[in-house]
Formats: structure tokens, C-alpha cells, sequence
């Protein structure tokens, strides 16, 4: 079927789409896996929130902190601490959310944010750069901690803040 005749009301189960759409197409299909869309939003939130607090700590680790390469490691141990936290207490806020509805509003709370999620064009250009950034930051994380929790979740947090930041940064004036 041609791109122009998709229905616009069917669903997006294509593996690279689970969760973020297609940003080259026009279709305003729902996600395949609400749920799933949701919570990694959340988590991806949460993350992103932790490295950037890891980051703003930063400048005042500059000026009492270690030197040199001790300030690289510090640094990325507090951004395992605040990154693990945000995705922790996103996680949980959005459970608190979703149970506080009732019953019944539950599963169609989930599909509409999903739906919403999927669909804002801003909102994955600033996760996709996120995204790049994570994987960056992990592997600049292991150089500095080697191969541990701390620096691949410190590193991914710090990743994902300079990807926000870079994303924010770079866009232009009609991009909003």
C-alpha cells in the first residue's frame, strides 16, 4: 500500500517505530504498545532529568571539587546517583498517576498520552539527540569508570543531558 493511502487511523507496529514515529511520514497512527511507549518516556525523562541536575552540580564541583581527571570521575558518580533517582521517581510518579485514575479511564489514559507522545514532532527531535547522546556518554562513562554501573548509567545521564542541551542549542528560531 502507498504511503498515501495508509489509513491515517491504523496502528504503527513497525519494530524501528515502537517508540518514536516515523518522523518523514504524515500518518497519525497510534502506537503499537502503548504501555511500553509510556513508561519508556517516563524512564527516558527521568533520565534525562538526572543527568541534567548531574550537570548543573557540575559547576560547583568545579570550584570545590578535584582536579583534573578526579573531577570527571566525581562528576559521572554523581550522575549515577541522579540519574538512577530521576528514572526511579519518574517510574513511580507515573504509577502513583495511572493508579489514581479509575479503572475504567486507566488503558485510555495510557493510549491517549502514548498517542501524544508519538506524535510530537519536538519531543522526539529532542529525544533523538538524547538518545545519540546516551550512547556517547556511556562509552565516555567506561573510560572514565571502566566497565561498571556507575559509569554506564553516570555516563548515559550526563550523555543525555548534553543531548537536550545540543538539541535546544542548535534549533533554529522557525523550529522553535
Amino acid at each position: 500500500m502507498s504511503k498515501d493511502k495508509r489509513d491515517p487511523k491504523a496502528v504503527d507496529d513497525e519494530l524501528m517505530h515502537v517508540f518514536y514515529r516515523n518522523l518523514d511520514e504524515k500518518s497519525y497512527a497510534a502506537p503499537s504498545r502503548a504501555s511500553l511507549v509510556l513508561g519508556f518516556h517516563v524512564a527516558h525523562k527521568g533520565l534525562q532529568a538526572g543527568g541534567c541536575a548531574a550537570l548543573a552540580s557540575s559547576a560547583i564541583l568545579a570550584v570545590m571539587g578535584p582536579r583534573g581527571f578526579k573531577f570527571f570521575k566525581r562528576l559521572t558518580q554523581i550522575s549515577a546517583i541522579t540519574t538512577t533517582g530521576g528514572i526511579l521517581s519518574g517510574l513511580g510518579l507515573a504509577t502513583k498517576k495511572i493508579k489514581s485514575l479509575p479503572e475504567s479511564e486507566q488503558q485510555d489514559g495510557i493510549e491517549d498520552r502514548a498517542f501524544r507522545i508519538f506524535h510530537n514532532r519536538k519531543q522526539n527531535q529532542v529525544d533523538r539527540y538524547s538518545l545519540f547522546g546516551i550512547g556517547t556518554g556511556m562509552i565516555g562513562g567506561t573510560v572514565v569508570m571502566g566497565l561498571s554501573y556507575t559509569g554506564l548509567i553516570g555516563g548515559a545521564g550526563l550523555g543525555a543531558a548534553v543531548g537536550v542541551l545540543t538539541c535546544v542549542a542548535t534549533r533554529t528560531p522557525d523550529e522553535g
